[in-house]
């Protein structure tokens, strides 16, 4: 789940100038641009903090948050790299 979290601060990364391998900042960060999202992103946080062992409902969430997430990098990656470059030097 540290992932998922870590995901959703990289989408604010450009608006905040900042970014942090602190998963709890990251989650505030997150939710100040996606309120909408908030509860989600806590809820990955928890995980992050203490997995769960329900398969059903891990992948519950992933199949619906993270599917968002991925969703919403597609939209900052067309507005931020619309050219796929690959700047890893």
């Amino acid at each position: 789940m540290k992932i998922i979290v870590r995901a959703g601060i990289a989408l604010v990364i450009v608006e905040e100038n900042l970014y942090t391998r602190d998963l709890f900042l990251a989650y505030k960060i997150f939710a100040k641009h996606y309120p909408e999202k908030e509860l989600e992103m806590k809820k990955a946080l928890l995980y992050a903090i203490e997995p769960i062992t329900n398969v059903e409902e891990l992948l519950y969430f992933l199949n619906e948050f993270g599917e968002w997430i991925i969703k919403e990098s597609d939209k900052w990656l067309q507005i931020h790299n619309p050219s796929n470059a690959n700047n890893v030097i």
